[in-house]
């Protein structure tokens, strides 16, 4: 590892400069993988003592991977909040920090979020493409407005919570589906007991939600049938929450008027992905996070966290996925 205090390695090929610049600012050298990022590939480049990790994309953490990294390292960071390709429960048995930023990329995401309601419920992606075409027709226009209409979240972190803001900026009514429920206050909306209510009386349905077990399918094919006939689902969490062939067909009946995914359960979906062909759809390609600010808060936010965990620094306890290592970190420098 040459003359650096740590080893840093990026898993993909390139890291945000401002965040370089902080972690070689402690005598950290900075490695980075490029190319598809497998089990394989990160146990061989662990092979060198390293102290820290940053994930970028969603590569497999996995308790192969945390053994073949002890006892050298000390902190996993992602510029990002969801890590549903971490081994939790083995990261916590080793002691390593899973550490995040969702704060840095919630204002980009919730925009994006209403961004994605004002083109379903106004039609603008299919009128661009049918008005490049020749067709001017005005007399079979029919669209929504956001105001007057019902917002159902699906929970209600940092990014549901600012998109709660801007919905009722819109005149929205905003239902929220969520474990912790007190958080939902009457400025912002109302609590949804179950989930099944939230899907009958939502005109647009918005996933915020962290994948597991008990969110994985989430929305299955019993949730699109129950859902409001005519409504829109916005996906910009983890493809993975939703049963993608169910929506397909949901969208090719107008049971489902329209939707907007950031996300897939294969990134890049494959061709024969029946969401490919279906329509009244807007894809993306897992970019609602990264803005231009979004992404330099994101990168300094997640070397700071690097930094505070290998020189001692204080922790933010918000930015762990795992606090039960909290108590462990006081005793390790």
């Amino acid at each position: 590892m040459s003359d650096s205090r740590f080893r840093v390695l990026v898993t993909s090929s390139e890291l945000i400069p401002k965040a370089g610049d902080m972690l070689t600012g402690i005598g950290a050298q900075i490695d980075t993988m490029s190319g598809k990022v497998t089990e394989a590939r990160l146990i061989e480049a662990l092979a060198q003592p390293t102290q820290a990790i940053v994930m970028r994309g969603n590569p497999p953490i996995t308790r192969a991977v945390l053994n073949a990294a002890a006892p050298h390292l000390r902190v996993i960071a992602k510029p990002g909040a969801g890590v549903d390709s971490v081994d939790l429960k083995a990261a916590t048995e080793h002691g390593i920090p899973i550490m995040t930023a969702g704060h840095g990329n919630a204002p980009a995401v919730a925009e994006i979020t209403i961004g994605f309601m004002l083109a379903l419920g106004r039609d603008i992606v299919r009128l661009d493409a049918r008005t490049r075409g020749g067709d001017w027709r005005r007399d079979d226009y029919n669209s929504s407005e956001l105001s007057g209409r019902t917002l159902g979240l699906i929970g209600f972190g940092r990014i549901g919570r600012r998109v709660a803001e801007l919905a009722r900026a819109f005149g929205m009514r905003v239902l929220v589906f969520t474990r912790t429920p007190a958080k939902v206050t009457p400025d912002l909306g109302e609590a949804a007991e179950k989930l099944e209510a939230l899907l009958r009386d939502a005109d647009y349905i918005s996933l915020h939600c962290p994948l597991n077990e008990a969110t994985r399918g989430l929305i299955s094919r019993t949730a699109i049938a129950a859902m409001r006939p005519g409504a829109f689902l916005i996906n910009t969490g983890r493809g993975a929450l939703v049963d993608e062939a169910a929506l397909a067909e949901a969208l090719a009946s107008e049971h489902v008027a329209g939707a907007a995914l950031d996300t897939l359960f294969e990134e890049p979906p494959p061709r024969d992905n029946p969401l490919l062909s279906a329509p009244n759809l807007i894809l993306t390609p897992h970019i609602a996070g990264l803005s231009t600010g979004a992404v330099q808060r994101t990168g300094a936010t997640t070397a700071e966290n690097i930094i505070a965990v290998l020189t001692g620094g204080d922790i933010e306890r918000a930015n762990v996925a795992n606090p039960d290592v909290l108590e462990r970190l006081k005793t390790r420098v």
